[in-house]
């Protein structure tokens, strides 16, 4: 089993999928340390865990806006559309582990897969789980992540299998508590995947030039109906949830330092650096070059922090 495990301040939009060398991805966030303090909106082709080890912030999924602290955590199933930002004035740091089916078993069409993990995963209104510690089972969970973070924290050789003997314990807990009997409306379904068709549509097409009737036009909807899907799912109007995919998109070219920002400011959307510049202060609070030293500086500080890579 391969692992990447990532002691981090800061992350960037979009997240890559995970190698298929590896089989399960550790990060530690600090929500105050990402760009304009939000994890942006997005979804995972893997499970995930977040676990959060201080502080508070608000998480976002299914349309819905939960209060999470320390010691709290939640379990996304794969494509779950997912957020989070910094709630008032209270810091937060969590953990974020994206896992891969094949920690569970090996290939789809293993019996056990199909017969305990199929039927969760394949069920339409099983998109996350919240963990909180009064709830006996949930506590067990949460404890189960606490020893993963212990183990990732001083790995030592055959640490994976560890993490695999949780990931599969976590599942069983879950498969034995968790009610499927509820079924998504067809709204429901419908507004999720319409929503992602265009999340990965504008991705896409992120260098040409959109308006909320363009939008409106692709998803099937009037503008003001096309408005409420946005706000329901991302918190959200359309052209703003573009502008802030724009400027995120971007960070990664910024820092790699190799193009003039009006190349940048192109590439993704913007008829000038100057416009770019400003959208981007308004989403980021700071200036592209301003984002660019901060960067510099944060690497700098955490330079004996890189990720730590190795393999079975």
């Amino acid at each position: 089993m391969n692992y990447d495990i990532c002691h981090s301040s800061i992350t960037y939009f979009p997240l890559l999928p995970l190698s298929k060398t590896v089989s399960f991805e550790r990060k530690v966030l600090d929500i105050r340390q990402m760009p304009a303090q939000v994890l942006f909106p997005h979804w995972d082709d893997e499970f995930e865990f977040i676990y959060v080890l201080s502080g508070m912030m608000e998480f976002r999924v299914r349309q819905k806006a939960f209060l999470v602290s320390s010691g709290e955590g939640f379990f996304l199933n794969t494509g779950e559309i997912h957020s989070a930002c910094a709630y008032q004035s209270y810091d937060c740091r969590f953990v974020i582990y994206r896992i891969c089916p094949s920690v569970l078993f090996q290939t789809e069409d293993n019996p056990l897969y199909q017969k305990y993990i199929k039927p969760l995963v394949d069920h339409p209104s099983f998109g996350f789980l919240t963990f909180v510690p009064k709830v006996p089972w949930q506590k067990y969970i949460l404890e189960m992540i606490r020893k993963m973070n212990d183990i990732c924290d001083r790995p030592v050789d055959g640490y994976e299998l560890k993490i695999n003997h949780f990931v599969n314990e976590i599942f069983y807990y879950i498969f034995h508590n968790v009610n499927l009997s509820k079924e998504l409306s067809l709204k429901e379904s419908r507004d999720l995947e319409r929503m992602k068709d265009v999340m990965i549509y504008l991705t896409k097409t992120i260098d040409q030039k959109h308006t909320l009737a363009d939008i409106a036009s692709y998803c099937h909807l009037s503008n003001s109906e096309c408005c409420r899907l946005f706000q329901r799912n991302v918190h959200l109007s359309p052209v703003d949830y573009l502008n802030q995919l724009r400027i995120h998109m971007s960070l990664s070219e910024i820092i790699k330092h190799e193009k003039k920002m009006t190349d940048i400011a192109k590439m993704y959307g913007f008829s000038g650096s100057s416009y770019f510049s400003e959208m981007f202060k308004k989403t980021l609070g700071i200036t592209p070059r301003a984002f660019y030293k901060s960067v510099l500086q944060q690497q700098t500080l955490s330079s004996n922090a890189d990720p730590i890579h190795g393999r079975r």
